[in-house]
């Protein structure tokens, strides 16, 4: 499953990137925002047309755009 196939409140863990689907830069700039393999997410809600998600993780809220969520795996929380 991808960040981008979560329903709103749902909670999962960050299980890797695409590495065929995101730039190593792109990658940093994600850990840099806390979003790595192994961070606990929540996705708080969809952007009208879901175009966009708004993660909660450690604190923080990050906003990710469609194409970008299709490249990070998670593991659902059960």
């Amino acid at each position: 499953m991808t960040l981008a196939e979560m329903v709103n409140g749902q909670k999962a863990r960050v299980a890797k990137f695409q590495a065929d689907g995101l730039e190593s830069s792109t990658q940093l700039k994600l850990a840099a925002m806390g979003l790595a393999p192994g961070c606990e997410v929540q996705l708080i809600r969809r952007a009208p047309l879901g175009r966009s998600i708004q993660l909660k993780l450690a604190g923080a809220s990050i906003c990710l755009n469609h194409q970008l969520a299709t490249q990070v795996s998670v593991e659902v929380n059960q």
